[in-house]
């Protein structure tokens, strides 16, 4: 037997053998030289133990943490697609947008073989706006751009527990950003002024979709075999 105790090591969590080797160091100079050799043995069983234990926290560290980055990786794949998707369905759109404006005046459908598009006009034009207000000349910030301005309010209280006020204070916080002037900017387009760089203004569709079933087609001509389409049954009398 290697150890002066009954307790089974192997079992212990790395919290317990730390406890229990300090306990038993802390009991050697009671013990009797013979005890002494056992308890020293038992210890030295401890510390490997704990040793290991301690190993095991770093390899489930790790574990986690490369599985936290392969997340991360993973998710900022899956942003990289969405952008991506995003991206291609607006140059669809886009493309469809263009078809229509080549279509006769009469009609908003495009036609495949399977499936057929129908464009609605949008009934506000609109504003895409690529280069920042912040940077306009000053005639055409003037011009269009508007501030909004965003205040928001803060009270804070301060009770005692009894639930008598101590303390009590307003706390406003404002801020303020210079945006473009969708209405003036679309005003702008239609009397034919000139726009800031950047700023473009289009006639846009909603598409929507649907598939093309083809109707069956009918023979209505006469066979020129009436009496072979009819089954002759001689139990008929």
């Amino acid at each position: 037997m290697s150890q002066i105790t009954q307790a089974k090591l192997k079992d212990l969590s790395v919290i317990k053998l730390y406890e229990h080797y300090a306990a038993l160091e802390k009991s050697l100079p009671l013990l009797t030289p013979e005890s002494q050799e056992l308890a020293q043995a038992e210890l030295e069983s401890c510390a490997n133990l704990r040793s290991e234990k301690i190993d095991r926290i770093y390899y489930a560290m790790a574990a986690h943490e490369d599985a936290l980055e392969r997340i991360k990786k993973e998710g900022d794949l899956i942003t990289q697609a969405k952008r991506h998707h995003e991206s291609q369905l607006r140059s669809l759109k886009g493309l469809l947008n263009y078809l229509r404006r080549v279509l006769p005046l009469d009609s908003n459908k495009i036609t495949g073989r399977n499936y057929q598009f129908t464009l609605v006009k949008k009934k506000e034009l609109t504003v895409e706006v690529s280069s920042d207000p912040e940077f306009w000349h000053s005639k055409e910030r003037e011009l269009y751009c508007v501030t909004e301005e965003v205040t928001t309010t803060k009270r804070v209280v301060l009770r005692s527990m009894s639930g008598e006020i101590l303390d009590e204070r307003i706390e406003p916080k404002s801020t303020t950003k210079v945006l473009p002037s969708l209405d003036a900017i679309r005003n702008a387009y239609q009397e034919g002024q000139q726009l800031p760089h950047g700023v473009k203004v289009l006639q846009e569709y909603s598409v929507r979709s649907k598939r093309i079933f083809a109707e069956p087609k009918l023979d209505l001509a006469p066979s020129e075999y009436p009496t072979e389409l009819l089954r002759e049954d001689s139990s008929a009398d």
